[in-house]
């Protein structure tokens, strides 16, 4: 609460729900409250809100058809209190969430239903009591202050089954901020401020920038997002594919209401991840075709690294060079001139014979597209996975094939944190510490930058040099 001239304002955190999730939430509490845990219907909406709006950056859950992210019991008991479990317990057994268990060190898994389980649910639900769904929600409203608004999304050219398997209705919901659930429906805000604060001052100039500059077109970029759906669907061929097109549609929608209002609504991410040292921020999780939306977009120019993880490997090649055999040495500069020019995944294409173009049944895009797949598959899977793909590559690129399997022998997800702890060090801490020197001020994506226009060349010219710097050579930078 804030007081000025005796007047009282009050502060509210505002989040944007699919209105079959949150009607589950409420006629679930009606029915069996936890009477122990203040706050829960808040509580729920964050943890629904956290798995709706997260999940896309866990692309390897990606092939699954609902909204998933792995939440461990530091970060549960850090945002919801030492007491956290019994709430989410209640959420789980009492079917608002699902989870699965924890395996191997990693953390469990929390599940939104899809939306013909919830509306299952909650018709089954409501039987066992005597009130409308509205009236439950109305009374919620009353006692909590809480605003919830009914929020639709008309898509056009899909049909009504379809229409009953997505989430086109939402609800606004405006919470007043209180002292008892402050912490969790503000702390990863807080957080980030606390890290903007005490960053370097580069990193800081670039946190305050983000923060009050940022803002989208939300009209334009939901009814693109619209649009888009409607023709995933109209190409898919079977429900596996429109469960995926559903996941990508709500997590779009997610993305955009994050970024619209992101400071006065706390929704905005800034911070610096503590395995990798990437900046997270709203746009480095958000699907690259809703960028165009971003306000101003027009006036700025994207550049990135081309095929980027790849490039980047040099770096970690480079010390091999000494005391190499000139079949090393030649494998190591075919590898560099290769990646550095932006051929890499042409280069696969001929590696795996990979046939495109009239006649075949994929085109040119579709089959770098692929390939780029393939070396993903190639560079963060387990050794003892897709023996076959591998030994294809290793006859071409043997000593390249050797140092990744080496580096993925005790764990094999290093290799790609390695790569991204290189990607992070030239990307945040030179390259954007020189632009910001220069006063030119970016909102980064990782491997690439948006800057103002009339910095583009001279943002070219600082990556190149920092690059070759570290490389040897030139890479190429896509502009956009």
């Amino acid at each position: 609460m804030k007081k000025a001239k005796g007047k009282t304002y009050t502060k509210y955190r505002t989040l944007q729900l699919p209105k079959e999730m949150v009607d589950l939430l409420l006629i679930t509490s009606h029915i069996t409250p936890l009477e122990s845990y203040p706050n829960s219907i808040e509580i729920g909406f964050t943890v629904i809100n956290d798995i709706l709006s997260k999940s896309q950056m866990f692309s390897k859950d990606e092939e699954y058809p609902s909204h998933v992210i792995p939440m461990s019991s530091n970060y549960l008991k850090v945002k919801y209190g030492n007491d956290y479990s019994s709430y989410i317990k209640w959420l789980v057994n009492h079917s608002v969430i699902w989870n699965d268990l924890p395996y191997e060190g990693h953390s469990s898994h929390y599940y939104l239903h899809s939306i013909e389980i919830c509306n299952n649910l909650i018709f089954s639900k409501l039987e066992l009591t005597d009130k409308q769904l509205s009236d439950i929600i109305h009374t919620y409203c009353l006692q909590s202050n809480t605003q919830i608004t009914p929020v639709t999304h008309d898509i056009k050219g899909i049909s009504d089954v379809q229409k009953n398997r997505i989430y086109t209705n939402w609800y606004k919901i405006k919470i007043p901020i209180t002292t008892k659930n402050k912490r969790y429906l503000t702390k990863d805000y807080e957080k980030d401020s606390i890290f903007i604060n005490n960053a370097p001052k580069h990193i800081k100039l670039m946190g305050a920038h983000y923060r009050k500059e940022i803002d989208i077109d939300d009209v334009g970029a939901t009814q693109h997002t619209n649009n888009r759906l409607a023709n995933e669907l109209s190409l898919a061929t079977d429900i596996d594919d429109e469960n995926k097109a559903y996941k990508r549609y709500s997590s779009r929608i997610s993305s955009i209401n994050a970024l619209k209002n992101g400071r006065l609504n706390k929704t905005l991410r800034f911070n610096r991840n503590s395995t990798n040292k990437r900046l997270d921020t709203n746009l480095t999780n958000m699907a690259s075709d809703l960028r165009p939306f971003i306000i101003d977009f027009r006036n700025m120019a994207y550049l990135d690294l081309s095929n980027s993880q790849p490039v980047l490997f040099n770096i970690i090649l480079r010390p091999y060079r000494d005391n190499a055999s000139d079949r090393v040495l030649k494998e190591l500069d075919r590898y560099l001139q290769v990646t550095t020019s932006g051929s890499w995944y042409e280069e696969l294409m001929r590696v795996f014979d990979v046939k495109y173009g009239p006649g075949e049944k994929i085109t040119f895009e579709e089959a770098r597209k692929l390939c780029k797949n393939i070396w993903m598959l190639l560079a963060y899977s387990q050794n003892n996975e897709l023996r076959n793909l591998k030994k294809v590559f290793a006859v071409e690129y043997p000593f390249v094939s050797s140092v990744i399997k080496s580096i993925k022998k005790s764990n094999y997800n290093q290799f790609a944190i390695s790569l991204q702890l290189i990607e992070s060090d030239v990307f945040i801490d030179k390259i954007c510490k020189q632009l910001v020197a220069e006063n030119i001020i970016q909102y980064t994506m990782h491997d690439g930058l948006l800057v103002p226009k009339e910095s583009m060349d001279r943002t070219k010219e600082i990556m190149m040099e920092s690059l070759k710097h570290i490389i040897g050579v030139y890479p190429k930078i896509k502009v956009e």
